[in-house]
């Protein structure tokens, strides 16, 4: 049971300024690493900031290794996994951190935002309402929500496109989804019909860009 003044340091601690990690167009926002943030690392805000991720991760190792109930350290450990492309390593982060803390919607929505990366939107859609069940009034996870709502949908209609070339409401459903998603419709329903696999998330060189973009940020409210 976490005290009410453990519960207000943390939420102080992690009032810090969203930042997004791009995965592509259509995409879910997780979390980012906070930056300047009062938990005794500034180094490690600094290094991540500058793009030192290796160096980064090796410092937040060795600060866990000292603070093991350092909840931020922890939580951008996950984050700075998923900036170096370790999905499974920041899966198991943000897994244990749910286990830890379940009623935080944040590593919830993280560990969303890296199953949709791999297209798994079923996974995703589960993990979000349980972060949403935490917290109703975390925006973030409720975007991220119907974002995989339209995903889940747009499968939906394409496999009915697949199973019925000629059915024109799923076509109609199909544009309409991904023109919604930012995502480039197909040419026509014969190029949707041959597509047996969702489309996929497409990375992006805008680092402002969302991550479902997950976009990956410690406002952990406690």
């Amino acid at each position: 049971m976490k005290t009410s003044r453990g519960r207000a340091a943390l939420a102080c601690a992690f009032a810090c300024a969203v930042t997004a990690l791009c995965l592509g167009s259509g995409a879910a926002h997780a979390q980012q690493a906070a930056l300047a943030v009062a938990d005794g690392t500034p180094q490690i805000d600094s290094e991540i900031a500058d793009g030192k991720l290796t160096q980064a991760l090796s410092d937040l190792d060795q600060r866990i290794k000292t603070n093991p109930t350092d909840v931020q350290a922890k939580f951008k450990r996950g984050t700075v996994l998923a900036r170096l492309n370790r999905d499974d390593e920041a899966i198991t982060a943000f897994t244990a951190l749910t286990q830890q803390y379940p009623e935080l919607p944040e590593p919830y929505n993280n560990l969303a935002a890296l199953y949709a990366k791999r297209g798994d939107f079923a996974q995703a859609r589960a993990t979000l309402e349980t972060a949403v069940a935490a917290n109703p009034a975390y925006a973030l996870a409720q975007q991220n929500l119907g974002t995989v709502y339209l995903r889940l949908a747009l499968q939906s209609f394409q496999d009915a496109q697949k199973h019925d070339p000629r059915d024109t409401l799923s076509t109609q459903r199909v544009q309409s989804i991904s023109t919604l998603l930012n995502l480039a419709p197909p040419a026509a329903a014969s190029a949707v019909v041959a597509a047996s696999a969702p489309v996929a998330f497409k990375p992006t060189t805008s680092p402002d860009g969302n991550l479902f973009s997950p976009s990956l940020n410690s406002n952990v409210n406690r």
